[in-house]
């Protein structure tokens, strides 16, 4: 039963548009499957969206189903569905929702009954993204198998280049990109294979060639929050993130961060800010959502606190900046694109003692976005993310200023792990901590 939820206030217009978005990028996959068109499960931050578009395979994103349950608080009864099939609660709670959704749904034959917003389609084939953000990429698609075993997955390999004190980046990364195209190529070949057409290079190309210019776009749009009063925060980049992280070689994406772009110029001309009066900046420092609790953002603008700048979900840098090698290929572009983003701060922080990619990122938001404090949520279950987010807090306090913080504990769609009134308690205490501190 879907437990009562609040409904967020949203700062700007395009944020206020993305549930119809969401709805309609869901209905698409239930379009395509009724016509006949290829779908595949995937991951957020896969590295070849542009790949199933240039090839027409309509992707269906796994983790936005699982935190659209969330956001819907009815999560719960496809967790349990998952705990029914042996499988420990302490797992990502997004792959226990998805993967009881999929064993509820064959069992069935049909879709559970009042799946939000129409139900998860059963795809065509599976494509893993195995990668150090998040070990559910590698094994999550292999259990889902056991209820669908009919459908293929496919698992990419696509690693980053670690920070050691010992060697740089630049020294390795060739390695990387080679392995990379290498393994994009697979995926090419697979694709072909269970589509029976070919790929459009010159199609892929363009593609990609859009979202270089999303990805400049994205930024060009998010550092308009620099301004005081903020004319955006957090609470509406949880919305924003859609067409990032969704739709990336998509004309819409490109169109929606314009418009959002034009709003935000306009709010910070009028001086209209996400608070009437905004007392506090504080900077999310880390760790997703819980989705089901959006409105706490609403609790904090209440006491003047706004978030100017995320580290969730801003997986991007200026394009520009990436000093990527020129390639007429396009598989070499992605590959490039993908190792320089993640080495982006590397040189950084290699110039401050003892500091970490990482680390260094919040210093440069704290400065950047005239920062007051800074909030880590810790999600139970999300494992791979979280880790290190104190340590974060500890290593600030140690190479740069102690800055007062607060980390919050919960999950991402498990809402038994959520108690409202701690939380706005520990909210409040940290409020007082900033007013005394400035």
């Amino acid at each position: 039963m879907t437990q009562e939820r609040k409904r967020r206030v949203l700062a700007t217009d395009a944020a206020a548009s993305i549930s119809r978005m969401v709805r309609d990028m869901i209905a698409t996959t239930h379009r395509a499957r009724q016509e006949g068109k290829k779908l595949a499960y995937t991951f957020i931050y896969c590295c070849y969206d542009e790949i199933l578009r240039a090839m027409d395979i309509v992707p269906v994103w796994t983790e936005n189903y699982a935190g659209i349950c969330g956001a819907k608080r009815d999560a719960e009864r496809f967790m349990q569905r998952a705990q029914a099939e042996n499988l420990s609660r302490s797992l990502c709670a997004y792959a226990l929702c998805d993967i009881g959704f999929d064993a509820w749904r064959e069992e069935l034959g049909e879709m559970p009954e009042e799946p939000p917003w129409g139900g998860l389609v059963k795809p065509d084939m599976m494509l893993g993204s195995g990668q150090m953000i998040c070990d559910p990429r590698t094994k999550w698609f292999q259990a889902a198998q056991h209820y669908m075993p009919d459908v293929p997955v496919f698992e990419v390999g696509l690693p980053w280049i670690p920070y050691e004190q010992d060697y740089r980046a630049r020294d390795v990364e060739d390695y990387y990109v080679r392995y990379i195209v290498e393994q994009l190529r697979s995926l090419v070949k697979f694709l072909e294979e269970q589509t029976q057409k070919k790929m459009d290079w010159e199609r892929l190309s363009e593609l990609v060639d859009l979202s270089d210019r999303t990805w400049n776009l994205v930024v060009e749009a998010y550092e308009l929050r620099r301004a005081t009063p903020c004319p955006m925060d957090t609470g509406d980049a949880m919305s924003t993130m859609v067409p990032l992280t969704f739709m990336m070689g998509t004309r819409q994406a490109y169109d929606f961060f314009e418009g959002l772009y034009n709003e935000l110029k306009l709010r910070v001309a009028a001086k209209q800010g996400v608070v009437p009066d905004e007392k506090y900046r504080i900077l999310w420092g880390g760790g997703l959502p819980s989705w089901y609790a959006l409105s706490d953002f609403d609790y904090f603008h209440g006491k003047g606190a706004v978030f100017p700048a995320e580290t969730t979900y801003r997986l991007i840098e200026p394009v520009y900046e990436l000093d990527l090698p020129p390639s007429g290929d396009p598989i070499e572009h992605l590959a490039w694109r993908w190792t320089r983003y993640w080495t982006f701060w590397h040189d950084k922080a290699r110039r401050r003692p003892c500091s970490h990619p990482d680390v260094e990122r919040l210093i440069q938001y704290i400065e950047d976005y005239d920062i007051d404090g800074i909030l880590m949520h810790e999600a139970f279950s999300c494992r791979s993310w979280h880790p290190g987010l104190i340590w974060q807090l500890a290593q600030l306090k140690n190479i740069y200023r102690d800055i007062p913080s607060l980390v919050l504990e919960s999950d991402i769609i498990d809402i038994g792990s959520y108690n409202e009134a701690d939380t706005r308690s520990r909210i409040d205490t940290f409020i007082d901590i900033l007013s005394a501190s400035q």
